[in-house]
């Protein structure tokens, strides 16, 4: 696959200003640029629309999505996004640094993630579920990972529920959501095929849409009725999920423990009778 970074090199002397005011936003900070889509590029290279496409075009691109699956390969070969940004402060991937930069990693978003949390929105989540007939939770990979922790918290307080973990499932499950149900669906890039299906299909069936994804602009985020926040501080594109997935789980917990602070001796009982089912 051919690099969209060279490619922006090459050509760049060919460019018109706002093709070239493109370029420079892009080479400045490609991390960054994976999280905006075509309107929040064009705000931030102060050209327009239409540029961005003839950009994209003029590099050999079939459009602003294939630009930006080829950028990701670039991102992803960068050193800087292959470790915590406290690693590459010393110019080290030794144990100690590893592990040092890893907690600060988690300490930014964590800290971020405070300043990110709505009360009213995470405390209206808390009330739809509470109160709906039945949820689903929807989530791929480490995302479903999330899903599946919410799910094993609730069901066994005694709320009806369910989390499957195949993509095809999760479509049928949300298909099948009727009127007073939620679909809580977790997704960091908000640009999974599957959980946008889900998200489709549930408002098709006008279930609730609560949506956890990055805080930037994303399509699932469009479509929520309650959209729930974490920090874009880690690429789209890596490897695996690390303090996204942290962040997601933070998130969980505050709806979790929101959710149980209404009626805290229902879920004991509940919390009981799950217990003494599991542990003959």
């Amino acid at each position: 696959m051919e690099s969209a970074l060279f490619a922006i090199r090459q050509y760049l002397p060919a460019m018109p200003s706002a093709e070239r005011r493109i370029a420079a936003c892009v080479l400045n900070d490609p991390q960054k640029t994976l999280h905006y889509n075509v309107t929040e590029l064009a705000k931030e290279s102060g050209a327009s629309q239409a540029a961005i496409i003839r950009f994209c075009r003029r590099i050999g691109m079939n459009g602003f999505a294939d630009f930006k699956l080829r950028l990701s390969q670039d991102v992803f070969l960068i050193s800087y996004d292959k470790l915590p940004k406290d690693m590459e402060t010393e110019g080290s991937t030794e144990p100690a640094g590893i592990i040092k930069g890893v907690v600060n990693d988690i300490q930014r978003n964590l800290s971020r993630l405070e300043s990110l949390c709505d009360v009213h929105l995470l405390s209206e989540a808390a009330s739809r579920i509470r109160e709906s007939r039945f949820t689903g939770f929807f989530g791929i990979g480490a995302s479903g990972l999330v899903a599946q922790d919410f799910y094993q918290k609730l069901i066994r307080t005694g709320f009806l529920c369910t989390a499957p973990v195949e993509a095809d499932l999760q479509i049928t499950a949300a298909v099948n959501l009727k009127p007073g149900d939620t679909a809580f669906i977790i997704s960091y890039s908000g640009e999974n095929s599957a959980m946008l299906r889900c998200a489709e299909v549930a408002k098709k069936n006008t279930a609730c849409v609560i949506t956890l994804t990055m805080e930037s602009a994303n399509s699932l985020r469009s479509m929520a009725d309650i959209p729930l926040l974490v920090p874009a501080l880690e690429p789209v594109y890596r490897s695996g999920a690390t303090v996204s997935r942290l962040t997601q789980l933070a998130v969980v917990d505050m709806i979790h423990f929101l959710i149980l602070s209404k009626d805290p001796d229902s879920a004991a009982r509940a919390l009981e009778k799950t217990m003494a089912a599991t542990h003959l």
